[in-house]
């Protein structure tokens, strides 16, 4: 039986049960009333642009639903087991829709909210009510069979369940992906569940309405994952939960967050005998530990703290901070670069080793310092580098870090502007004892060179190549005691100076 309505002016009351294998309306008023039920088969519902349906009875549509005119649901049921599309007037009344389909199910909303969100998909963890779009529910989003997901072909919506709404029903296989935003009006005075996995004590501070959004389950890192800005492969549980408040915690006035998952969310992760909550100040930046390691295996844990802002686990075996907590490189001196840096933690740290550029591009390795191996406790580094490029104004430098493993990553590129020098040579001393070392100071462009020591009758005594650099030291092992001449030549300059070895 097919049902077609065309005529702009009629006017379509429901009291009874009525059966459609498709339905179009295309102008009509369709009303179903109290206790009457419309069921359309596999061939959908289109409420066509100019047309009116009203639900206060039960609607059951097997086939896609489009409404491109007014749907107002009323104080119906809808029940839909394909997809829904709304690109018109959508009224959510106080309506319960119940995705009920046997195969996955798209809701595109169109900018219009839900009272009350049923999913009840035949297997849990199996069939998926998916988001094209972001959704309000205001009264209640119940799970209890099925999966809800906010992202769509790489587009990430947001569920929002405003202050009054609750989820009920998550449990494994049974959950929400992607963005669930959940939010709460007068936090102050008491602890607020906010039901999908995050409970916020605001101690002795009202931080005013607070939303919570937790981004889970799609095993995307810095989106539904912490992960370590050096190694990739430390990472955290695939929650985070990102708190917004209206106000800040007061200064002295920490607050406390308990945070909870689901076993489908340990990303990996098998051992959570030494847990911890980490922070991150914004999506991008390195995480930091709040507290010690504790015991999580219940996959929850609380943690202090005095700002809110993003929040996930990860246990002791994955740390999430950057290792990296400062890296600088300052010019000391005419021809030397002072550079420190230090770490946070560090977890199989065989060391660094320090690189130096021209370019920026080519870099060269010029030291190496060891690492303190494992260690959740600060380490400062410094390192002087004394062989500087002759004629070299600008110098770029980076850290390799490398893991007991051989896993390697690099720090930030640190830039260094020296001093332009005037063309020169000098030794220091210039009176040694024999065994002791004399250095040179070379001030003029990096090319080849060649040193050589002269006695006091013009013969070459000793000779040593050189590569430009702008300090090095002279060839003076098994020199006699005596006056000595030290000749530097290179292709654009040549100098002498004298020396005594005494």
């Amino acid at each position: 039986m097919k049902y077609f309505f065309q005529l702009a002016g009629l006017g379509l009351l429901l009291g009874q049960p009525l059966l459609a294998q498709d339905l179009t309306n295309a102008g009509a008023a369709i009303t179903v009333q109290a206790g009457a039920v419309l069921y359309v088969g596999t061939g959908g519902l289109a409420n066509q642009a100019g047309s009116t349906l009203d639900n206060a009875g039960t609607l059951r549509v097997d086939g896609p639903l489009s409404n491109v005119g007014t749907l107002d649901l009323g104080t119906g049921t809808l029940e839909v087991k394909s997809h829904v599309t709304n690109s018109g007037t959508l009224a959510p009344g106080t309506s319960a829709v119940a995705f009920s389909g046997a195969a996955d199910q798209l809701l595109t909303p169109g900018g219009a909210s839900l009272y009350r969100v049923l999913v009840n998909k035949p297997t849990a963890g199996a069939n998926t009510l998916r988001l094209a779009g972001d959704l309000s529910v205001s009264n209640l989003l119940s799970l209890t069979n099925g999966l809800v997901n906010t992202s769509n072909g790489g587009t990430l919506s947001t569920l929002r369940l405003p202050n009054g709404a609750t989820l009920s029903g998550e449990a494994s296989g049974r959950y929400v992906l992607g963005a669930l935003e959940i939010t709460r009006d007068a936090v102050s005075g008491m602890a607020v569940d906010f039901g999908h996995g995050a409970v916020l004590d605001p101690t002795t501070n009202n931080l005013g309405t607070v939303a919570i959004t937790r981004t889970a389950g799609l095993s995307t890192a810095d989106v539904s994952f912490g992960q370590n800005l050096n190694n990739s492969a430390y990472k955290g549980i695939d929650r985070i939960w990102t708190v917004v408040p209206a106000t800040q915690p007061a200064a002295g006035k920490p607050v406390q967050l308990t945070l909870s998952w689901l076993p489908d969310n340990d990303n990996g992760i098998n051992d959570f005998s030494q847990a911890r909550v980490y922070q991150q100040p914004a999506a991008g930046l390195a995480w930091a530990p709040l507290g010690g390691p504790t015991n999580a295996s219940a996959r929850s844990m609380a943690a202090t703290a005095t700002a809110l802002s993003r929040f996930t686990v990860s246990n002791a075996a994955s740390p999430l901070p950057v290792t990296l907590l400062d890296f600088t490189a300052q010019a000391e001196g005419p021809a030397a670069v002072r550079l420190r840096w230090a770490t946070a933690q560090e977890l199989n740290n065989a060391g660094f080793t320090v690189e130096r550029s021209l370019d920026a591009r080519s870099f060269a390795a010029i030291a190496s310092v060891g690492g303190a191996g494992t260690s959740t406790g600060r380490h400062d580094y410094a390192l002087l580098d004394g062989q500087l490029p002759a004629g070299a104004t600008l110098l770029y430098y980076r850290l390799r870090q490398t893991d007991l493993s051989g896993t390697v990553a690099f720090s930030p590129v640190r830039t260094v502007a020296l001093t332009a020098r005037a063309v020169g040579f000098a030794v220091y001393p210039t009176r040694v004892a024999i065994g002791q070392a004399m250095s040179y100071l070379y001030t003029g462009p990096a090319e080849p060179a060649t040193l050589q020591v002269l006695d006091m009758l013009g013969r070459v005594v000793r000779t040593a190549a050189t590569d430009g650099r702008a300090q090095g030291e002279a060839p003076l092992a098994g020199l006699a005691t005596g006056a000595y001449l030290l000749r530097y030549t290179a292709a654009s300059a040549s100098f002498a100076t004298r020396f005594v070895v005494e």
